[in-house]
């Protein structure tokens, strides 16, 4: 409501003629005028320049993986006030948007590993367990790897009967050679 609609809905409610009208007006102007008068020249009194906003012109994605997620994500670069978006970003985002996303990480991936932390059950090229953390368990194995020995899995598993488990796991060529040095004994 205008301050025009106010003033005359205060004239009709308390039946006053135009001149009255137009006298509680002027009043009205006066006492705001006086009002600023007094405000501007206080010497107190601080007048802060607003906080000038800052307007990203050129954002972008950090990196191409980032622009996959954010697009599998629904997110957008309007929705950041950063110049440069990583992934780590969009992940932020995407907690404060819905609270939990790693219920949706979890369907989304078809992958069938898990995060592990125990030492890895392979064996390094000199023949000694390997040091290095493991971060899988492949689907099926009964150990768990570091990224490098996860590939090739089925080469450090034991089942009940190693010596069955021996043979299945030689390619043919050490194959012919364990029997050769078995037919010289």
């Amino acid at each position: 409501m205008s301050l025009d609609t106010k003033f005359k809905n205060f004239q009709t409610k308390h039946d006053l003629p135009d001149e009255a009208l137009a006298e509680l007006l002027s009043i009205f102007n006066d006492s705001f005028i006086e009002l600023a008068h007094k405000l501007l020249n206080q010497s107190n009194t601080e007048f802060k320049q607003p906080e000038k906003v800052k307007v990203i012109s050129n954002k972008k994605f950090a990196t191409k993986i980032a622009v996959d997620y954010a697009e599998e994500n629904g997110v957008t670069l309007d929705d950041f006030n950063k110049e440069k978006i990583t992934k780590k970003d969009i992940d932020d985002f995407i907690k404060s948007r819905s609270g939990s996303s790693s219920e949706k990480k979890q369907s989304n991936k078809k992958t069938v590993k898990e995060k592990i932390t125990e030492k890895c059950s392979g064996i390094d090229k000199n023949g000694n367990a390997c040091s290095k953390e493991a971060t899988t368990k492949p689907e099926n194995a009964k150990n768990c790897y570091c990224f490098r020995h996860a590939l090739d899995w089925k080469n450090y598993e034991l089942s009940s009967d190693s010596d069955l488990e021996e043979e299945t796991f030689l390619d043919p060529i050490a194959r012919k050679k364990c029997e050769i040095v078995n037919d010289s004994d």
